[in-house]
């Protein structure tokens, strides 16, 4: 069958748009390619989801910081964001318009385990921050717990108040925005954009947070992959 950059996988499709967003589409079309019989290896064309990114500066998304309250903070920099976004290569950035700073809204639930959101098409929210250590009311769930201290931080629960005292020593409050919250919403962005239903919520929520936790989890092997080859 007649291949063209309308059958074309979505990472090469995303590395392609990401590097040349205004290319029209019959620019260099693999099927065009083969109608005047030039010849390509099995491996043309192939790329890595997790390739660093080489952004288009019209493709690249829009970072926007909104300055925290008093007693908040942004745990990570907008440096630190892009860095991120480089090493994970086009699939995850592709269609991605913005990432912002910014304060939960009223209608969220505390401040402190309000993380990020992903709304579409294309936008993820990291919320600020209270500043550490937090005192919670009410016992953590043991999932929270484990996404903590993989991050570094230190959980103590007292049973005798019914709170919890999370500490989170040095960057690792910010580690923890960048490789738990950060991913986990660019999973949900993932399966969002290239189901090509850019709008309408194209699974379950249950379905959703499931991918964006194995996105996430993926992501996150191939990082510690690379700190330790480093």
């Amino acid at each position: 069958m007649s291949r063209s950059k309308h059958t074309d996988p979505p990472s090469i499709r995303a590395s392609r748009r990401v590097r040349a967003p205004f290319q029209t589409r019959s620019a260099a079309d693999l099927s065009l390619r083969r109608t005047l019989g030039l010849k390509f290896t099995g491996s043309a064309g192939a790329v890595s989801a997790n390739k660093k990114t080489s952004w288009h500066p019209a493709s690249r998304p829009r970072i926007i910081w909104r300055q925290p309250r008093p007693g908040f903070h942004h745990p990570v920099t907008k440096q630190a964001v892009l860095e991120l976004l480089q090493s994970l290569g086009p699939l995850a950035v592709y269609g991605l318009q913005s990432i912002e700073f910014s304060r939960p809204r009223a209608s969220h639930r505390p401040a402190s385990l309000v993380f990020g959101r992903y709304e579409t098409p294309g936008r993820i929210f990291l919320f600020e921050q209270a500043l550490p250590p937090w005192l919670l009311h009410g016992r953590l769930s043991k999932e929270d717990i484990n996404r903590f201290e993989r991050a570094g931080a230190r959980v103590s629960q007292i049973p005798q108040s019914g709170t919890a005292l999370v500490d989170w020593p040095a960057d690792t409050l910010g580690r923890f925005m960048l490789e738990e919250v950060l991913l986990h919403e660019l999973g949900h962005h993932v399966l969002q954009h290239h189901k090509a239903k850019r709008l309408a919520r194209i699974a379950r929520s249950k379905d959703h947070e499931a991918f964006a936790a194995l996105f996430a989890a993926r992501q996150q092997r191939v990082l510690a992959d690379r700190s330790s080859s480093d």
